[in-house]
């Protein structure tokens, strides 16, 4: 569902305030990268298990840039409203399509400004650049043979050109902030000036990794299922059903699980490498904003399933049996 304006307006200042901090002339950066005389720290942390994963090979020759532009919440903003901007021709665009293009926008180019960096930093924005695409195809794909439904017609015409502009710029805002635990990552991989305590920073990108990729795999399964399921019943004319196969038998929406995950595995991963106040309420900003529009989404269709399918015994037993989001215990 959209976001609440008063929600809205908090993560476009934010992000604003952060693009602008990082704009300024003479800006050192420092709360969000490395310095360079930190990067060659790195191979000297002591738990063997950062060393395996933060720091396997040497640190150094970080450019920070692309093409001249510089990496910063800035540009990546810039991205992600370039990513999103077919939406005042396609209004659905901002939060479909246009989510998993700026996220994979965004994180290609951040992987574009460094020559050599951690294996934990570019399987992290490597992550982010699959989720992202993934789910852009996906939707894509989705849409070209879904008949746009009754809402979504009423929704291109309530928007003007005014409307759209806001929405445009707070779905934009809100991806460059659910992007910050990666672009940390990218531009400080030595964790120089970390918030988080040296003994946990391995696992703590370890354990956000396993979970991110997890998430990935779980989601792709699920929105394959899913896609399936609604072919088969269109190609065979086959009644109106819901799918409680697979992940599905323990989730409702295990699509909504698996992204829940990439995204809490990226705040996890990143976590050690950021620095400041700024950038740690932009990462968490982003993260809280991804999982209220996830719980919101689930409310929502579960409420279009109640009124379609109530009725059926087999139905209600199901809905007693799982989770919204997570697996019922």
């Amino acid at each position: 569902g959209l976001l609440p304006m008063n929600l809205s307006g908090a993560v476009i200042a934010l992000c604003l305030l952060a693009s602008a901090h990082a704009a300024l002339p003479g800006a050192q950066f420092a709360n969000v990268a490395a310095p360079a005389s930190a990067l060659s720290a790195a191979p000297a942390h002591k738990s063997s298990l950062e060393r395996s994963v933060a720091s396997i090979f040497p640190v150094h020759a970080v450019t920070n840039t692309v093409l001249g532009v510089p990496v910063t919440e800035a540009s990546t903003f810039a991205l992600s409203l370039l990513a999103t901007s077919p939406g005042f021709k396609d209004f659905v665009h901002f939060f479909s399509t246009g989510y998993g293009l700026s996220m994979a926008a965004m994180a290609s180019f951040a992987m574009g400004s460094t020559m050599i960096t951690t294996p934990a930093a570019l399987v992290h924005n490597f992550g982010c650049a699959v989720h992202g695409g993934r789910l852009a195809h996906f939707v894509a794909t989705r849409e070209s043979w879904k008949s746009r439904d009754q809402r979504l017609q009423e929704l291109e015409g309530k928007y003007d050109t005014a409307k759209r502009a806001k929405v445009w710029v707070a779905y934009s805002a809100l991806y460059a902030l659910m992007f910050t635990p990666c672009l940390a990552h990218i531009r400080n991989p030595a964790f120089a000036n970390s918030l988080v305590p040296k003994p946990i920073r391995g696992p703590l990108v370890a354990g956000g990794l396993a979970i991110q990729w997890t998430g990935i795999l779980v989601e792709t399964l699920a929105d394959n299922a899913k896609q399936a399921h609604k072919k088969g019943l269109k190609e065979g004319n086959k009644r109106d059903t819901w799918l409680d196969k697979g992940l599905y038998s323990k989730t409702r929406h295990p699509n909504y699980l698996g992204e829940a995950m990439v995204h809490m595995g990226s705040l996890l991963a990143g976590a050690p490498a950021i620095t400041g106040t700024l950038q740690a309420a932009g990462a968490a900003i982003g993260t809280a904003g991804i999982t209220f529009s996830l719980m919101a989404s689930v409310k929502k269709y579960d409420a279009i399933a109640q009124k379609k399918y109530g009725g059926n015994k087999r139905y209600k037993e199901w809905v007693a049996n799982t989770g919204g989001i997570l697996p019922k215990i």
